[in-house]
């Protein structure tokens, strides 16, 4: 697979999974905005009855305050959400039938002549680490080594080289995704 069919995929299982969790995460939505909305409207209670002893600038600065801490509740809740959201993600990655063609890509994408391939502690037992090593070295013709380091990230690899180490873990490809463009929070609240 091709480098942008790789992250295709990974946006595709994304949407798929934001599309599971958006009846969830509409809910949770729903009811922090209910509950932000409450605290809002008690706040903007108690600054109108503040209203008669107040000047009209104080009020209008504790009504401002009020809409800010519920937008604040709201953005963390969809934070929240996001995170979840990607998390599942990258466990259905880890989960797919075509994990191991995946990393074997990954590796391909980016080694070079005499890189080290480091694993995930997660995918030893799971991942047939040789067998990607070994398909990953035909698709480039590299000489590439298996490491039996277990990488302290999860799922993906890690390449280390001469000159420098290349970071292919799933949070990082995932996080690179997500700083580019929030396809997620586009899906969870559009």
């Amino acid at each position: 697979m091709a480098k942008q069919q790789l992250i295709d995929k990974i946006i595709s299982d994304a949407e798929e999974r934001a599309r599971q969790v958006v009846a969830e995460a509409e809910s949770k939505a729903a009811s922090m905005v209910a509950a932000a909305n409450a605290e809002r409207a008690a706040l903007m209670d108690s600054a109108q009855k503040m209203a008669s002893a107040q000047a009209p600038e104080t009020i209008r600065r504790r009504k401002a305050m009020a809409e800010l801490e519920g937008r604040k509740l709201v953005l963390a809740e969809r934070q929240a959400m996001i995170g979840e959201a990607y998390q599942k993600a990258l466990v259905a990655v880890k989960n797919s039938d075509k994990y191991e063609s995946l990393l074997a890509s990954m590796i391909a994408s980016s080694a070079e002549e005499n890189d080290t391939v480091v694993f995930a502690a997660s995918d030893f037992d799971k991942v047939d680490r040789k067998r990607v090593v070994a398909e990953a070295s035909k698709k480039t013709g590299l000489r590439l080594t298996l490491s039996d380091e277990k990488g302290a990230f999860d799922g993906g690899i890690v390449l280390r080289g001469k000159d420098c180490d290349k970071n292919l873990s799933l949070e990082v490809e995932l996080m690179t995704l997500r700083s580019e463009e929030d396809v997620c929070a586009k899906v969870l609240f559009s």
